[in-house]
């Protein structure tokens, strides 16, 4: 009697179990073929700026992938979407899905400039917080400190400035870059000179010039060593220094010397 129970047991999970599998297939199968019932686009770190809008991004994927409310799931190309968005230069993060419902979930993080770069030739680009190269779109213009001068931008939108190539040294052109990157993020991250400072000039033989927002004076900076510590001496003398003369007394500050701050009227 026991024997025959055992066995009823297990005839009855296993048929339970094959039951499962059957109506699962038939749930894929069905929800395969089930209209798409539209996209939705969600973009995360609202609160910055943006580099285009959730509206964009639809544009481009109907463009790219056609209309999807005239598709069925199963002609969703997921992979092929998420390979698009990632392409996209101003886009850091990208990832799509299909929701229960059936409508294609698109998530997408974008790149945070943090520098403008104006080339010499007078073409423009951002510099993103991971140092990647990204187009310029006057359609949406960050608010960031602007580079110009002896700059050129030898990397297409989407290359890293900080990546190299085989055993080969950085180019002059990828140095300079590299010290925008480094200052600006200096900038960006101090209260005081992100408001002050509006422009980051390169000269000639690479050494950097700051143009600040009051006009009164610019600022020699030299090179983008000891940038913490030039930074810190500058604060110090707007503090104790200019506090006292006044904002116009001087037409250049100049950095470049150790632990001095040398003014010229």
């Amino acid at each position: 009697m026991k024997l025959f129970l055992r066995i009823l047991l297990i005839t009855l999970w296993t048929a339970f179990a094959a039951g499962s599998v059957v109506l699962m297939s038939f749930a894929n199968q069905t929800h395969e073929v089930k209209p798409c019932t539209g996209v939705e686009i969600r973009m995360k770190d609202a609160g910055i700026e943006p580099l285009f809008t959730a509206a964009d991004i639809k544009s481009q994927l109907t463009g790219r992938f056609g209309k999807f409310d005239k598709k069925s799931l199963d002609e969703i190309d997921l992979k092929g979407i998420i390979s698009f968005l990632r392409s996209n230069p101003n886009i850091d993060v990208a990832d799509a899905h299909l929701s229960i419902e059936g409508k294609l979930m698109v998530d997408i993080q974008q790149c945070k400039p943090i520098v403008r770069i104006i080339s010499e030739t007078g073409r423009e680009f951002y510099i993103d917080s991971k140092g990647k190269i990204l187009p310029a779109n006057p359609a949406y213009p960050a608010r960031v400190i602007v580079a110009n001068g002896s700059l050129n931008v030898p990397l297409k939108p989407g290359k890293n400035i900080f990546t190299k190539q085989g055993n080969k040294p950085f180019s002059e052109d990828l140095q300079r870059l590299q010290g925008i990157y480094s200052m600006a993020g200096f900038m960006k991250n101090d209260s005081v000179m992100d408001a002050l400072v509006e422009q980051i000039y390169v000269k000639a033989d690479g050494n950097y010039r700051l143009a600040t927002r009051t006009g009164f004076h610019i600022i020699e900076f030299g090179d983008t060593s000891e940038t913490a510590e030039k930074i810190e001496n500058l604060k110090a003398f707007y503090k104790y220094g200019l506090t006292r003369t006044g904002w116009t007394k001087y037409r250049i500050i100049n950095l470049t010397y150790k632990n001095q701050v040398v003014c010229t009227k």
